[in-house]
């Protein structure tokens, strides 16, 4: 952000003093379906334009730490693409307060992270939820599972999303989601494709309710 090289103390990606200044909760107002910034896309308030004229979704809640830009993107990028998996302690650490209110307000039973393929697993190396859940200490169940790859969806449009994840996730054995409530955690919320098809597979099994919270939220698609 700065320019200044990192030593002793810092976050990885940023010296302490830049990290204070720009690793910060969004506060402004927010969709209640979709999360999406109030400012960035006006419609009748508390609803932005698209969930105003009717969008919907199989989750009951969203809510994500910041935006998707400036130091969180890039702290991204580098976790995922160039496998730092040191970074991942330091956002969990970062967003754990925030993270922990939303968990004990919706009263939320079983936090899950957004599975990779085995195949993307073995190329990565970690799953970047996993260990940004790690960093914020906060327990998690693997009880979702990627049956297939798919095409990444950070390379398609709205459309292609939505197609591209539909059948994509099973569940595991073993964990019994009736009568609780889940929170999907991923690192990015986008078009909110892969947070729907999961919260239908887990409401399909006999959750409750279904929230979803994320590190970050994408104001386009990158």
């Amino acid at each position: 952000m700065c320019g200044r090289y990192l030593f002793v103390n810092h976050k990885k990606v940023a010296c302490n003093l830049c990290w204070r200044l720009y690793f910060k909760p969004f506060l402004d107002k927010k969709c209640e379906v979709c999360g999406y910034p109030l400012r960035l896309s006006p419609g009748c308030e508390p609803l932005c334009g698209e969930c105003f004229r009717g969008r919907s979704f199989n989750f009951d809640a969203v809510d994500y730490f910041t935006l998707y830009d400036g130091i969180v993107e890039i702290a991204i990028k580098k976790l995922k693409f160039e496998f730092r998996r040191d970074i991942a302690e330091v956002l969990g650490d970062g967003i754990k307060l925030h993270l922990c209110k939303f968990l004990k307000k919706k009263k939320v039973d079983f936090v899950v992270p957004v599975p990779l393929h085995p195949d993307e697993l073995k190329v990565r190396g970690f799953n970047q939820c996993e260990l940004i859940l790690r960093g914020a200490k906060i327990p998690f169940v693997s009880g979702v599972v990627r049956l297939y790859p798919g095409k990444r969806q950070s390379t398609l449009g709205k459309k292609e999303r939505r197609e591209n994840v539909r059948g994509l996730f099973g569940l595991e054995k073993g964990i019994d989601f009736r009568g609780k409530t889940v929170c999907i955690f991923d690192d990015i919320f986008t078009t909110g494709s892969t947070a729907d098809e999961i919260a239908r597979l887990l409401k399909d099994s006999g959750a409750k309710r279904v929230v979803v919270y994320t590190l970050a939220r994408a104001t386009t698609l990158k």
